[in-house]
């Protein structure tokens, strides 16, 4: 077994586990969406040469680039300079991992412009998200800028709301690529597909056909066909392996073929796979606690118990972090003299004060320093 230390974890991991795997071990989470846990890699695989969109012919426009992956899952690596790719290192006996750090964080904000630039994406920067049934809109976007039906079990989704959005991403301008619903099974809406190439290596590794594949355009993204003009053509199987492990909704499965049972036009005469791979789910991005507002009708519904509260201000900047016996108690003494503070998050916890050095280390190691309200009680002692 390798000792290695990944922010404030040190543990034990088997040899040739890669960074990304040590972490989710060790209950720490790293951004990705190109990574699946059932898919190898196509680190540095090369593009084909033409592939097909609703048997439209598209030819390798940059046939110098090679796969790099979405690069969400960048890490620091002590005594090694630079960024470094999670899902494809392997970890070394010894190794110092952060995976939080303003240069990790400026990064993924970089990518995820450049991912959300080709999906729509007004839904995710609308305040009024939660609960929204898109349908009519409240802001009149319009219909094909809007993201779709999988929203709110979206993997995507999770992924840029847990990095999140800079103010500057520019608007998604609608590209009309191909809408295929002639198949009884599923549709393809290459509008909303992001060049994850999950779909790709699960029907090429995983089961040896290789139905799809990638090019890329004069621009340098990446563009998922077939491989011949029709799926039937690219000896597609008709699993829906490739369903399953979209992160996006440019794979759906329609409702006719939502069946515990095969159905004959559900794969070739001469398959063999199973009609449900039963592939394991990803590792979705944690969701963000709702930020409640520091009134004493809020801090009615704390319990008297112990545990961690943050403290944001009017911009929903975190400025204070804090352990506490009683959460409620002190919640409602920073109500009275706190002027600064306007919502707030908790959880219980019986050992909050090893969890507010956990939180206040990771806050540390993403910006830099200290949140301001605990940078003045540090200067005070």
């Amino acid at each position: 077994m390798l000792k290695i230390k990944i922010d404030h974890a040190e543990i034990s991991v088997a040899e040739g586990t890669t960074i990304l795997q040590a972490a989710e071990q060790a209950g720490i989470y790293i951004p990705h969406i190109c990574f699946h846990p059932d898919i190898p890699s196509l680190d540095r695989q090369r593009p084909a040469q033409v592939i097909y969109r609703d048997g439209k012919r598209i030819e390798n426009a940059r046939p110098e680039l090679r796969y790099e992956g979405c690069q969400l899952c960048v890490v620091e690596i002590a005594g090694q300079g630079g960024l470094h790719r999670s899902c494809g290192m392997a970890v070394a006996d010894g190794m110092i991992i952060t995976t939080s750090s303003p240069g990790i964080k400026e990064f993924q904000l970089d990518r995820i412009m450049e991912l959300v630039s080709r999906h729509p994406h007004a839904c995710l920067q609308c305040a009024q998200k939660d609960g929204c049934t898109q349908s009519p809109c409240t802001l009149n976007i319009l219909e094909n800028e809007r993201c779709c039906t999988l929203f709110a079990g979206c993997e995507f989704r999770r992924v840029v709301e847990y990095v999140g959005l800079r103010p500057e991403t520019p608007r998604y301008i609608f590209a009309h690529l191909p809408l295929i619903k002639d198949n009884p099974l599923f549709e393809r809406n290459f509008n909303l597909c992001i060049g994850c190439t999950r779909c790709i290596r699960v029907c090429r590794a995983v089961w040896g056909i290789g139905a799809l594949d990638f090019v890329y355009d004069d621009h340098g993204r990446i563009i998922v066909g077939t491989t011949n003009k029709t799926l039937k053509e690219s000896s597609c199987s008709f699993c829906l392996s490739c369903v399953e492990v979209c992160p996006t909704g440019a794979l759906q499965e329609k409702e006719s073929g939502r069946t515990e049972t095969p159905r004959k036009d559900a794969f070739l005469a001469d398959s063999d796979l199973p009609r449900r791979p039963g592939l394991h789910k990803p590792t979705l991005a944690p969701q963000q606690q709702k930020l409640l507002e520091l009134t004493r009708e809020s801090l009615a519904q704390v319990p008297e118990t112990g545990g961690i509260y943050q403290l944001f201000d009017g911009q929903q900047n975190v400025i204070f972090i804090k352990g506490a016996m009683n959460l409620r108690k002190e919640l409602a003494e920073q109500l009275a003299m706190n002027k600064q503070a306007r919502y707030f998050i908790y959880e219980e916890n019986p050992l909050y004060s090893q969890r507010e050095s956990e939180l206040l280390q990771h806050y540390l190691a993403l910006h830099g320093e200290m949140p301001a309200l605990n940078r003045e009680l540090d200067d005070l002692f």
